[in-house]
């Protein structure tokens, strides 16, 4: 069997509840409207499921990785153009969603700009405009199914 080096790249994962760390107790480095500025261009890391697009953020307990979920993605690229160096330095809102994911309770992280927030569906939506979906694409009413 043949083994290859990993290397963790030293900057913990950010942590979405309280935690203790060497007798110290901090406070989660992500909540629901917390500001955090992207640092990296992001890059792809291996993960327990598979290829995951892991970007350094500046939290309120320091520098920490973040695995960015395909909405957080769509939004950014929505927002700031599809170059991640054109991320670097932006400051983006924190929201945070409790949800069911394979039978395990999660906290998943949503990074954003100003005026997105949820659908009563659970939905990233930007308010005030009803025409596109997070992903980007156009909605119609004609292709409503109700």
């Amino acid at each position: 069997m043949k083994l290859s080096i990993k290397k963790g790249g030293g900057v913990p994962y950010a942590r979405k509840e309280d935690y203790e760390y060497d007798g110290i107790k901090y406070e989660a480095d992500l909540k629901t409207n917390d500001i955090v500025k992207i640092l990296d261009s992001g890059k792809v890391e291996q993960g327990n499921f598979g290829e995951q697009t892991v970007f350094k953020i500046k939290t309120r307990n320091g520098d920490k990785k973040l695995s960015f979920n395909q909405n957080t993605i769509n939004v950014l690229v929505q927002e700031f153009g599809d170059d991640t160096e054109q991320w670097i330095n932006k400051d983006v809102k924190v929201l945070l969603q409790k949800m069911l994911i394979a039978g395990k309770k999660c906290i998943v992280p949503y990074l954003v700009t100003e005026g997105w927030g949820f659908d009563e569906y659970g939905e990233l939506i930007k308010e005030g405009s009803q025409g596109t979906s997070s992903d980007g694409q156009e909605i119609k009413v004609e292709d409503l199914p109700f």
